[in-house]
């Protein structure tokens, strides 16, 4: 079973992602910013990252993910070309907006796990 790992800070919609996604056959794990990478689990496939949220919105946290091989799907409120490109090249996958995340998410799992 893929694992997806949630960073997000905002109880409903981490609530209504981890609902899409354990109804696509997909557990989930919620992490924060204490979490230790080295602990990942190696069934991690996909991580989602509220890059709104300042701890989250990191190169380092993007490359440290991208590194371990886990597909990145990053979610903003507003892109902007300058943090798309920056975010694109530490190893983004994807970044969606906040807005239409939890309608496209079981279309993205499809396209990732695949």
């Amino acid at each position: 079973m893929s694992k997806v790992l949630l960073f997000i800070k905002d109880f409903e919609l981490g609530s209504r992602l981890s609902s899409v996604c354990v109804d696509a056959g997909c557990s989930v794990e919620f992490s924060d910013e204490n979490t230790n990478p080295d602990l990942f689990e190696e069934h991690i496939k996909i991580a989602v990252v509220d890059l709104d949220e300042r701890i989250f919105a990191s190169v380092g946290l993007v490359s440290e993910l991208k590194r371990r091989e886990i597909k990145i799907i990053g979610i903003m409120k507003k892109i902007n070309n300058r943090d798309r490109s920056k975010l694109s090249t530490a190893g983004c996958d994807i970044i969606f907006p906040k807005n239409s995340i939890v309608k496209n998410m079981s279309r993205l799992l499809h396209e990732l796990l695949d």
